[in-house]
């Protein structure tokens, strides 16, 4: 049995969209007004060749295809286009920061990435948000390919962070929303700010985590663990793949699995989705080390901070941010990047609400 055939199979059920097809879905959801599904005809649900420009545009900032009219013409419902287009990975390979919405007249927010280095997480976010304003995602450099020489600590990221912020806004205003390890980042994105230039408005951090009292490294086979659980969750095929235990990790068995998990069953067997995976394990460690030794001095910033309800770092955060803080435990069920799926609604009306542009 060769390493392809390894691959844990799905129970039998109903076919959920893949990663990549839910991308499609916030991408053809928000420029179209209303839900969809990857059977609806774009035109049909309302599409014209105004929205199909702007459809194609998203798409190919949010997963660096190279799409154009005849393409959309040609495969007119996701299910198809997602067959016909598809490519082995459910992120731009090309570009750090992209753009995740149209342009409109309010303030433009930037998603900063959580633990993965994805921003896909936040699609339902974006939707909410980015009716009315240019919505961009700030992904970890290691899922962009020949990367090299990625910083391995937050303060490190936060520099080449603020390199694209600048380029891409000069002066001009914008605020930041993230999860999880996300917060760190945006920690030291608003310590830098003044001297960088960064026009860094306001400030929402769902979920964050600070490891102030970690003693040392997680072992490696635990951290598998933890990065193949966060890729069932954030792809919804929790009930799908089976749980691993640290003893049973072996990396290459976790790449297959979760490229599977993520871009459908037979991605577990095709080589340049097992490569996307490895890039997205290797910004997965850097994140996941970076946030275990990170050690911040006291930083004056405003953040909105909206916790998970099991989440008890809320202390520590009050040790380290010298500005004003202002928490609230939710009471969903969820935690970490997937409240930004589940709990879109409340939290964009929070976030609107925060930012003070009703």
């Amino acid at each position: 049995m060769n390493a392809a055939e390894t691959v844990a199979a799905p129970s039998a059920g109903p076919v959920e969209p893949s990663l990549v097809q839910h991308i499609l879905l916030d991408v053809w959801s928000a420029t179209l007004r209303h839900e969809v599904t990857v059977h609806d005809n774009f035109f049909q649900a309302g599409g014209d060749s105004l929205l199909a420009l702007a459809t194609i545009e998203n798409i190919n900032q949010r997963l660096g295809w190279q799409l154009n009219m005849g393409d959309l013409l040609r495969f007119q419902t996701i299910a198809e286009l997602a067959a016909e287009k598809a490519q082995p990975q459910a992120a731009n390979a090309e570009h750090a920061l992209i753009r995740m919405s149209n342009p409109g007249p309010r303030t433009p927010i930037v998603f900063v990435h959580a633990g993965l280095g994805m921003v896909d997480g936040y699609g339902r976010m974006v939707r909410e948000l980015g009716t009315d304003r240019a919505c961009y995602g700030l992904q970890s450099p290691l899922l962009v390919k020949g990367a090299e020489n990625v910083p391995d600590s937050y303060q490190g990221l936060a520099e080449v962070y603020a390199d694209l912020l600048q380029d891409e806004f000069g002066e001009d205003e914008f605020h930041l929303f993230t999860s999880c390890g996300g917060g760190a980042i945006c920690l030291e994105l608003g310590r830098i700010a003044a001297d960088r230039g960064l026009g860094i408005g306001r400030t929402v951090v769902v979920d964050g985590y600070l490891e102030l009292d970690s003693t040392g490294e997680t072992p490696e086979d635990e951290l598998m663990v933890v990065f193949h659980d966060d890729i069932l969750r954030m792809s919804g095929t929790t009930d799908r793949f089976p749980a691993i235990t640290p003893q049973e990790a072996e990396l290459e068995q976790v790449l297959r699995t979760t490229a599977a998990a993520m871009l459908g069953s037979r991605a577990g067997s095709d080589e340049r989705a097992v490569a996307f995976c490895r890039r997205l394990y290797a910004s997965f460690l850097t994140n996941a080390r970076g946030l275990t030794a990170y050690r911040p001095e006291p930083v004056d910033v405003d953040l909105l901070m909206l916790f998970a309800k099991d989440n008890d770092t809320l202390g520590q955060w009050r040790s380290v941010v010298t500005g004003e803080l202002t928490a609230e435990v939710l009471r969903s069920e969820f935690y970490g990047q997937r409240l930004c799926i589940e709990e879109a609604p409340y939290l964009a009306a929070r976030t609107i609400d925060y930012l003070g542009e009703k």
